[in-house]
């Protein structure tokens, strides 16, 4: 055997495609791989659990009891696709912190920003869809709730919330639909994660100043590179979530879930899953629907102006001490809002001021808004100001 053959597959594997330095640097964010085995995760067990699923309101509930109880292994892939639902949108987080914070939405990765940011929303999207076919006490108020949003917006209001519910209220026609979306939208995210890797290669191959040829293209649409390089924090991930699987399994779910929806019966606190209380939060803050609407849709879609919003042209060497302080306090900010989210809704308005005998929930949920879009409106805008341009 010749005695250089040893080196050359990892020369070869090195030179197939380049990385920028935000990527092995802070390696702890780049989970691009763990979002693509928690994407596999969530397909296999979802079409398994399509199998046995009854979408009626009569038997949505009943089904889910009976995949868990009477089909073999059925718990462990119910529970399979309830924990990785939650730590998908946990790695999910973690990567727009760290493009955010990279400013990995600038050229030469407009496009491919545009793209994840299609994808969050289409997982947004299929995440309450899924959430509400449990039909427990807890997702049945919450997808009550959600939908009945729908009325405040005008003109088109009542026609869109006839076309989601089907009725005055939700109940069987709502879940046949939720159910057949649920099953379809995630044809379209893989469709949009192929052509997500393809942009982040060729984004990243200008980044580097490399040309590939048609023939190194066609190769590159996973790489053992990166296979290579997150393999260490794949294998954490994956012990993650094998401890909630075998140790925790209900950890993540709220009690009020093992419940059958109850039309009847209000929760004290109506709250969807975790990874949406900060949206929630703004969602029901403001006392006109239609705004909360408004600020809700726009807490999400003000990711597509990023790139233009952030003035600066800076290098991550150049990025001021201010802004990156700043960055941090608005992800804290970001979990704040996730935890008022969680709470009922008291207290007076911002204007009313903060301490009040009622609560001040709301007014700190207002005030936690303001805080999130003064990031992206004011911060963004003037960082130019604060830093080196390059």
């Amino acid at each position: 055997m010749n005695a250089t053959s040893p080196t050359a597959p990892q020369r070869h594997v090195q030179f197939r495609l380049p990385f920028p330095r935000s990527i092995t640097g802070v390696w702890i964010f780049a989970v691009g791989i763990i979002l693509l085995v928690m994407l596999g995760v969530q397909i296999l067990s979802g079409i398994v659990l399509a199998m046995f699923y009854v979408p009626t309101a009569d038997s949505a509930f009943d089904s889910i009891v009976h995949i868990m109880r009477a089909v073999r292994q059925g718990e462990l892939v119910r529970n399979l696709h309830a924990i990785g639902a939650s730590l998908f949108f946990f790695a999910c987080y973690l990567h727009i912190f760290r493009a955010m914070y990279y400013n990995v939405y600038r050229k030469p990765y407009l496009k491919m920003w545009a793209i994840s940011v299609t994808l969050y929303v289409l997982l947004m999207i299929t995440a309450f869809l899924g959430y509400s076919l449990i039909w427990g006490q807890k997702s049945y108020w919450a997808a009550t709730v959600i939908t009945s949003f729908a009325r405040a917006i005008p003109f088109v209001g009542d026609t869109l919330y006839t076309f989601f519910v089907g009725g005055y209220a939700p109940g069987t026609p709502m879940l046949g639909r939720f159910y057949v979306l649920h099953f379809i939208i995630p044809f379209a995210i893989v469709a949009m994660t192929i052509w997500h890797v393809r942009t982040v290669q060729s984004a990243f191959a200008h980044a580097m100043k490399k040309t590939f040829t048609a023939r190194e293209s066609q190769r590159l649409l996973f790489d053992f590179r990166v296979t290579e390089r997150d393999a260490l924090k794949l294998t954490l991930f994956l012990m993650l979530f094998a401890w909630f699987l075998f140790f925790a399994p209900h950890y993540l779910s709220s009690a009020d879930n093992f419940i059958p929806a109850d039309p009847t019966v209000t929760p004290a606190v109506v709250a969807p899953e975790w990874y949406f209380l900060p949206f929630f939060s703004i969602l029901r803050c403001f006392p006109n629907e239609l705004a909360g609407i408004a600020a809700m849709c726009a807490s999400v879609l003000i990711f597509y102006l990023l790139p233009w919003l952030d003035t600066s042209r800076a290098r991550f060497r150049h990025y001021s001490k201010w802004i990156k302080l700043g960055f941090w306090i608005w992800v804290g900010n970001v979990f704040f809002l996730g935890w008022l989210g969680s709470k009922a809704l008291v207290g007076p308005d911002l204007l009313d001021g903060l301490s009040n005998d009622d609560g001040w929930i709301r007014a700190a949920s207002q005030l936690s808004t303001l805080i999130y879009f003064a990031w992206f409106l004011l911060v963004m805008p003037c960082r130019r100001l604060l830093e080196k341009q390059d």
